[in-house]
């Protein structure tokens, strides 16, 4: 009973966020509004801590003088300013809707004040808001298309909660092949769980109960993919990538995961889906 439960929860709330972000487009990258600044601050700053220490474990380098990619920022350019303050030389962002407009100034504002080098990143920031951008460049492309990007510029790609919701990885990763330089790095953590607050921490594989076909019919822009690890791993050695690295960050535990496996679609009811993983932090050398 409480199975089927969530199995009817679950889809209707795919389908009411399907006619939701019909009407109004995908505006919520994140659990909380851009205008909470204090938070989205803290937040901007725990993931490119994360990164970095990320970068440094698998490496043992730094951001200094890099040129570094993000994959969907969200509703504001936070990661570019601590990034550029850790010394990146560059940061460029591409992302399939503006965003960054819902964000009030006075985010940058308290965000520069915790800065070392304020004076230097803030005239970048203006122009970058103006339309006129130079060391942060945000790009908006509703076809994602990673080619426009100057070719093997990138040395780092960052990504954060963003791989989940693109429609097509496998091409996402090839283009990746056009942008960054052999032995730059990919740095990025996806989250595999059920999205909605409602049912994320009661039932974290909703997603997964529903066959391909049904899936396909609640599709909406943003909706998770349902690409597990291994799938991840093999498409970036499949596309010039090598020391590729699956680290687990939020597990369940595996008897939990045998209870609810039989509610599962038939693509995920296999062994090697590891379904045991929530989220996990890919790690990635380009050839």
């Amino acid at each position: 009973m409480r199975y089927t439960f969530f199995h009817l929860m679950g889809l209707a709330v795919l389908f009411l966020n399907k006619l939701r972000y019909g009407l109004q487009g995908y505006r919520e990258p994140r659990p909380f509004a851009p205008t909470d600044v204090k938070r989205a601050i803290a937040y901007d700053r725990n993931v490119v801590d994360q990164w970095l220490k990320a970068l440094h474990d698998y490496t043992g380098e730094t951001v200094d003088g890099k040129v570094i990619l993000e994959l969907g920022p969200g509703a504001e350019l936070g990661t570019a300013l601590f990034l550029l303050d850790r010394g990146a030389q560059r940061y460029v962002t591409v992302d399939a809707n503006r965003l960054i407009d819902q964000t009030p100034h006075r985010f940058y504002e308290e965000l520069l004040s915790e800065l070392d080098h304020a004076s230097e990143i803030q005239p970048e920031l203006e122009k970058t808001l103006s339309g006129n951008d130079n060391r942060i460049k945000y790009v908006v492309d509703s076809t994602f298309d990673l080619t426009k990007l100057p070719k093997q510029e990138t040395n780092l790609v960052v990504s954060q909660a963003a791989f989940e919701h693109f429609s097509d990885v496998e091409n996402t990763i090839k283009q990746l092949g056009h942008a960054v330089k052999s032995g730059g790095v990919l740095i990025a953590e996806v989250d595999t769980m059920t999205h909605t607050g409602v049912l994320r921490g009661r039932d974290p594989l909703n997603i997964y109960r529903y066959s391909n076909f049904l899936y396909r019919l609640a599709q909406f822009s943003g909706i998770p993919n349902r690409l597990r690890p291994a799938h991840y791993k093999s498409l970036l050695e499949q596309n010039g990538w090598y020391n590729v690295e699956v680290i687990p960050l939020q597990t369940m535990a595996k008897e939990d995961v045998e209870c609810i496996r039989p509610q599962l679609a038939k693509p995920f009811q296999r062994e090697g889906t590891q379904m045991h993983i929530l989220t996990f932090l890919l790690r990635a050398t380009k050839r």
